[in-house]
């Protein structure tokens, strides 16, 4: 995946005019552009053609500084980098479909761009002031669709109520071998390692209960495409229970596979359901199955 931002490929084409005094907005714009009428600027200003420092502008008496930057003309539209797509939005919330590679979040360990803040880029350059605020993650190495709030207020209320607000959460996954049983429940309890901080599963009371359920979809003997819904939602619980039930996600080293059919965590997190935080009505998103996953079966 490819996750270079795309936004330079189409430079802004204007002008770029250096306030050198403390002037209006007015005065700076009559001098640079002799010949403008002042009902010629008005226009510009309400096709939001003018921007103060980044922000747009609207009003021709706005004050300037010495040293502020007055940008004349068309910005291109934000874009968002190749990987990370946007399939619905409101006033409220944001739903999108991220690829393998992309963290959700800043890592204390990465150094690298997460889909929090290029989504947070494209909140300031629609509507500015405004941000977007993490709901739930998924790892860095899956793929799939994510929720975010867009308001303090709904944020709040998802985080406070998110197992009563989700319905259904499911994810897809190829896994070596296949399962003894095409369906069935894993229930165990699951801790952390303080040393190497995978997680585990640990004898029960101990840690916090994981439940996942399963059903096999497609195999081929070597591998098994299934379908996983969770009942609880506890870090790496599916690559845990996989492992556990001796077949872990193919290409997850750190759970012990032995293959990587698709160079990349074979694990994808199709489809969520939940009642929408401010409206309540019932929401479902879902994806298509990743198309590699699809081809290790043909």
């Amino acid at each position: 995946m490819k996750l270079e931002h795309r936004e330079n490929e189409h430079k802004a084409s204007g002008t770029m005019l250096q306030v050198k005094e403390d002037q209006t907005l007015e005065a700076l714009l009559m001098h640079h552009m002799q010949g403008r009428s002042k009902s010629s600027l008005k226009k510009l200003l309400q096709s939001e053609m003018i921007s103060v420092e980044g922000e747009i502008v609207k009003k021709l008496e706005f004050p300037l500084k010495a040293g502020q930057k007055v940008f004349v003309g068309k910005k291109p539209d934000f874009q968002l980098p190749e990987g990370l797509r946007i399939i619905w939005e409101d006033a409220w919330l944001m739903i999108v479909l991220k690829d393998s590679g992309l963290l959700t979040i800043g890592h204390r360990r990465e150094n690298k761009l997460t889909a929090e803040e290029y989504l947070n880029q494209y909140m300031q350059h629609k509507k500015l002031g405004e941000r977007i605020y993490v709901v739930h993650r998924i790892d860095r190495d899956t793929s799939g669709i994510l929720v975010f709030a867009k308001t303090v207020k709904a944020k709040d209320i998802l985080h406070t109520n998110w197992h009563d607000i989700v319905e259904s959460r499911r994810y897809i996954a190829v896994v070596e071998g296949r399962p003894r049983r095409p369906q069935g429940c894993i229930d165990t309890w699951m801790d952390e390692d303080p040393k190497t901080l995978d997680m585990f599963v640990c004898p029960p009371g101990q840690g916090r209960r994981a439940i996942t359920h399963y059903k096999v979809l497609k195999t081929n003997g070597r591998h098994s495409l299934i379908a996983l819904e969770l009942d609880t939602g506890r870090r790496n619980q599916i690559r845990v229970h996989m492992q556990h039930i001796g077949h872990p996600i193919a290409g997850d080293p750190r759970y012990h596979s032995r293959t990587n059919p698709c160079n990349r965590l074979c694990l994808h997190a199709q489809q969520i359901k939940f009642r929408h935080p401010i409206t309540h009505e019932m929401m479902d998103f879902s994806s298509e199955i990743p198309a590699d996953f699809l081809k290790i079966f043909r």
